[in-house]
């Protein structure tokens, strides 16, 4: 009999009537032999479960297979076992051919990346295509022309030939040796005691495939092949079932029989969704009404689109959709799969994740492989700190306080990675360091004693080393070496100890079954995962050793095949369909007939996805090999979207839902050709997706929301709109009634925001201004007349108070990432030093600030600088290391122009002070303990008062007219007068002072002409103030004024958050408070006064 063809249209009952076909069959013969080829498990499982619908729950032979378990079963059957080659071990294999062939030197096109992963993979996926198109290494080799053909075809003769020589196959190759099996002569009879056939949900074949099937085909006593077929548009959207056909017909034995007009009852669809699969992609179509069977969403971005579809899925199955009845078809996996398995949780819907989640992204193997990777970037700073704390470690001899300890001293000693580093860092640990600002430097004690340094050093130094892999070792050693360091599962009765004494180990297993149960089930599942892949590493080189292909292995080849391994599997914890959700791959969702289909990512670049030319062989290489009789589908060939989507759309039942992003890396994402094709068919599709679409920022809808945390967030954000929903008061009710804790929390967090907002409401308690009385009592202590205040601290009052109230009443710190180099202080620590002692000596040689002493100063300021720098890392913390050495030369050098340019005629000093200068005092003191105690007379609350103030002045020097201030700054920032008039910088103005009663101390007759900021970085000179001028007397006066103002505001509790000025939203361009104060979302233009 030959082999029937069915065509008919998706969802027209090609399934139900091959179902029909098999009942019939074992109904007049109940043992019947049937075969039953579907595309791959959730077909199985779909087919298995319509069979059982029947109303007939028992079965005898029936079996049911994809292509490679036919070929496998059909191998089985001619006693003819294959010895399998899995992934690993072919990569293995074809990695050890490229190194053989490069050493014999027979490569030369390829030679430069042979021994790259990335080759290694292309040159298998050009294999298997190869393979799949019955194209042998001697048909490729005789067609090979260009030097990049003959050798592929060296590595595929060489691939293939070691496989016949050892008697293995890989996957495809399982499937010529099935064929070739069955086109001989003595296995003749294979195939035709099967009584039925049935091929179901293919729409594709390779000619390999093709081959097989239709020999096996034409041997079974009944054979029925079901394909969909679109009437009237088979080079469109029907193009890719024309050629599954014609592939069919092509490989045939005996003709089959087509039949396109069979007598099959078609799956219920409603009009609206009929409609569709009609007109999709025609240009002659006209909209009609959806009437809610077909849904667009739009979502700014794919987690909001996902977050969008399982709202809608939520409502499905609170209006009575079963989770079985629900498809989510993914185009783009990676992309999608992730944000729906974490909504899955959140929203409460129970779903089967087709390939589940990938092993890479289990946060228990994520930790694990952070492990691993921490001596490839030499023990990084967050990534050592982040393994530490990890719950999953248990690291010997550290624990919590001495992670707190080893942070501490990376941030005190800049410690940003490094083995070595770290190491001398908890050394230097014992050690006093500086500490400051500058103004007020203190010397602070060590961070740990003796024992504490001994004990972290040593536990320190063996975790460096028991977690660094051996430089060079066979692979057991590495898969033992990273076995012991997991540890054993001792709660698995199969993970049975080892005999000898354990070693270093991280009893991550332990630690994973201390945690909540679902966790820790999903976490040990991935490890047993991980383990598998690691006896598969092992298994594969066990047998390239057999096939003297064993390769040398070190450290980073070995953790490059793991993280390969590790990348291309997946951990599926819900395999088990029913009673859930199904998320799947487009192509595998073909044939499953549901209700309610949900299809994401139609815009550009996602649904349809890029098909990118295959990068061995290029379409016009391909074309051309096509000449010499190598047949290799082009890209437009492999293109098949339009016709996956054909089939998704018609597999829905009841609603299909179709959605997609709107914005790609801040600007709009266009919808794609597929999305425009549905929603052209639509008559209101404007104004459903107006309605349905979700805008950056927006909650969802009351009517939406699929947890307590959206509803609240969406009444909270239905009440600050202009127009309520009418069923607000309903969900404002219930949430009061049932949430009535959280939503005080949100009402109360709503109500402070709109404050801040607001122009017409004054600052108050949430905004920089207390309003218990006992609070404002201790500001006003602290602010009282006995506080002496240092240039940094007024600078800071200045800038905000908010500011000033955080870093110097609340006291808080940022927590930075400790940089490479010095950071700000540090590094002005140093060159003020340098300065200091420089012109200290030449002050005391007597040495004028003039050209002809140039050269002399210089030769003092190398020595000077010489000095420092051997001095500064002890001192100051910081390592001596290469970058130390590199930054010293940066900074002599600038150090050498400043110097220049100051025994120059054109130095800044010139505008301040006349006359050939001397250097008169470095770094003079003030205000400190045993130095001159200096006031400024500030005028708070209609009442003068002295306002103590310390710190020390950088450089005075002095001539004939007097004396000036120099204030270095490492940083290039300008610092301009009108600062000061502003209130936002005060140093100019406290040196001034200072400097004038120093010098009423010493008994100077002449005067204090001025000062300004000399930059050393880029030797520009800002703030030149000089007192006979005017403008210079006028703006201390003001300075004086504002601080006046800020202390008398601060007393009565008033730090507002109200910078004089925002950059880019903030203060100043750097605010380490500024997601605390809320200086961007605060209005700037609010009423003076308290809050009545």
């Amino acid at each position: 009999m030959p082999t029937q063809v069915l065509l008919a249209p998706v969802g027209a009952g090609k399934t139900r009537y091959a179902i029909t076909r098999l009942v019939r069959t074992l109904d007049a013969h109940p043992f019947a032999r049937v075969w039953v080829l579907v595309s791959g498990k959730r077909q199985e499982d779909a087919f298995r479960q319509r069979l059982v619908d029947q109303g007939r729950t028992i079965f005898f032979n029936v079996e049911f297979f994809n292509f490679y378990q036919l070929y496998h079963r059909l191998l089985n059957i001619v006693q003819q076992p294959p010895r399998m080659l899995d992934d690993a071990a072919r990569y293995g294999l074809l990695r050890a051919i490229l190194a053989d062939l490069s050493a014999q030197q027979q490569l030369g096109v390829f030679e430069a990346i042979a021994a790259t992963p990335g080759f290694v993979r292309i040159m298998a996926e050009f294999i298997y295509e190869l393979k799949q198109n019955l194209i042998t290494p001697e048909d490729f080799s005789a067609a090979a022309v260009t030097a990049k053909d003959r050798e592929i075809a060296l590595i595929y003769s060489a691939y293939q030939q070691t496989l016949r020589q050892h008697a293995l196959v890989d996957r495809e190759g399982e499937g010529w040796l099935a064929l070739d099996v069955l086109q001989g002569e003595a296995h003749q009879a294979v195939g035709q005691d099967v009584d039925l056939l049935l091929v179901d949900g293919y729409d594709q074949f390779t000619p390999l495939q093709a081959s097989l099937l239709m020999l096996v085909a034409d041997r079974a006593r009944d054979a029925l092949i079901t394909l969909a077929n679109v009437p009237g548009r088979t080079d469109t959207v029907g193009r890719r079932f024309t050629e599954a056909l014609h592939q069919l017909q092509t490989y045939s034995v005996t003709p089959p029989e087509i039949t396109e007009s069979l007598d099959i009852r078609a799956l219920h669809r409603p009009a609206e969704l009929r409609h569709v699969m009609d007109q999709v992609f025609l240009r002659s179509a006209s909209p009609q009404p959806a009437n809610d069977r077909i849904v667009l969403l739009q979502c700014p971005q794919p987690r909001q689109e996902a977050e969008a579809l399982m709202r809608r899925v939520k409502r499905l199955l609170l209006a009575g959709a079963q989770p079985d009845d629900i498809l989510i078809a993914l185009r783009d996996w990676p992309r999608y799969a992730g944000h729906f398995a974490a909504l899955g949780r959140a929203y409460g819907i129970p779903l089967a994740l087709h390939q589940g989640e990938p092993l890479h992204q289990n946060p228990a193997v994520m930790s694990l492989l952070t492990v691993l990777a921490l001596h490839e970037n030499d023990f990084r700073r967050r990534d050592l700190l982040d393994v530490l704390r990890s719950a999953y470690f248990e690291v010997p001899g550290i624990g919590q306080a001495q992670v707190d300890q080893l942070e501490q001293i990376s941030q005190q000693l800049i410690v940003t990675g490094g083995c070595a580093n770290w190491l001398d860092a908890v050394r230097r640990a014992g050690l006093p360091v500086v500490a400051g600002d500058g103004d007020e430097d203190t010397a602070a004690e060590p961070l740990l004693d003796a024992a504490e340094v001994a004990h972290l050093y040593s536990h320190l130094e063996a975790f460096f080393r028991q977690v660094t892999p051996p430089q060079n070792a066979p692979l057991t050693v590495y898969i033992g070496w990273l076995h012991r360091l997991i540890g054993p599962d001792t709660a698995d009765p199969d993970d049975e100890p080892e005999n000898n004494t354990p070693g270093y180990t991280l009893n991550v297993p332990a630690r994973i079954r201390q945690g909540a149960t679902r966790i820790a089930d999903r976490d040990i599942l991935a490890l047993d995962e991980l383990m598998r892949v690691l006896r598969s590493l092992l298994a594969a080189e066990t047998l390239l050793g057999a096939l003297d292909a064993s390769r040398e292995m070190d450290r980073g080849r070995f953790l490059l095949e793991l993280w390969t391994a590790v990348n291309n599997t997946n951990v599926n914890r819900g395999p088990v369909r029913s009673g859930r959700v199904l998320v799947t791959t487009v192509t595998d969702a073909r044939g499953l007939p549901h209700k309610h289909v949900l299809i994401p990512g139609l815009s550009e670049g996602i649904f349809p996805a890029p098909l990118p030319e295959n990068t061995l062989y290029l379409d016009s290489e391909r074309i051309a090999l096509r000449e010499r009789n190598i047949v290799l589908e082009t890209q437009a060939e492999r293109a098949a979207d339009d016709g996956l989507f054909y089939q998704l759309i018609g597999i829905a039942s009841e609603s299909l839902t179709l959605s997609r992003p709107t914005v790609q890396e801040g600007a709009p994402w266009p919808p794609s050709h597929l999305w425009r094709a549905v929603s052209n068919l639509i008559e209101e599709s404007s104004a459903m997706i107006a309605a349905h679409e979700m805008r950056m920022g927006q909650v969802a809808r009351t009517a939406e929301a699929a947890t307590s945390g959206e509803l609240l967030l969406s009444v909270a954000d239905c009440l600050t709109r202009s127009t309520m929903p009418d069923d607000l008061p309903g969900y404002y009710a219930w949430v009061q009634a049932n949430h009535a804790a959280a939503w005080g929390r949100v009402n109360l967090a709503r109500a402070m925001e709109l404050r801040r907002l607001s122009r017409r409401t004054r600052h108050d308690h949430y905004s920089g201004r207390l309003h218990e009385p006992d609070l404002i009592a201790v500001a006003a202590r602290q602010l009282g007349p006995h506080r002496v205040w240092s240039a940094t601290q007024l600078n800071d009052y200045g800038i905000c108070g908010y500011r000033f109230f955080a870093k110097r009443l609340l006291r808080l710190e940022a927590l930075e990432e400790p940089e490479d180099g010095l950071d700000a202080a540090k590094l002005g620590t140093v060159n003020h030093a340098i300065l200091e002692a420089t012109y200290a000596e030449a002050g005391r040689a007597g040495l004028a600030i003039v050209p002809e002493n140039l050269d002399t100063v210089l030769a003092i300021l190398r020595r000077a600088a010489q000095q420092v720098f051997e001095a500064a890392p002890g001192e100051l913390g910081f390592a001596d290391d290469a970058l130390w050495q590199q930054e010293c030369a940066i900074l002599l050098r600038r150090l050498e122009t400043l110097v220049s340019l100051d025994f120059s005629d054109k130095s800044p000093m010139k505008k301040v002070l006349a006359g050939t200068r001397l250097t008169w005092m470095q770094e003079a003191p003030f205000g400190l303990d045993g130095a001159l105690q200096v006031s400024i007379p500030v005028e708070i609350d209609g009442q003068t008062e002295s306002l103590l103030v310390q710190g020390k002045i950088d450089r005075m020097d002095r001539s004939d007219d007097g004396f000036g201030i120099v204030d270095y700054k490492s940083g290039t920032t300008k610092i301009p007068v009108d600062e000061m008039r502003g209130g936002r910088n005060f140093q100019m103005m406290v040196y001034l002072h200072a400097a004038q009663q120093l010098l009423a101390e010493s008994g100077e007759a002449v005067p204090l002409q001025g000062g300004l900021f000399w930059h050393i970085r880029n030797g520009s000179s800002s703030g030149d103030m000089r007192l006979s001028d005017a403008e210079a007397v006028e703006a201390l006066e003001e300075a004086r004024t504002h601080i006046g103002q800020a202390i008398a505001a601060g007393r009565r509790g008033d730090f507002t958050v109200q910078p004089r000025k925002l950059d880019r939203g903030k203060c100043v361009h750097y605010c380490e408070f500024s997601q605390l104060c809320r200086a961007a979302g605060t209005s700037r233009y609010k009423p003076e006064g308290a809050d009545g």
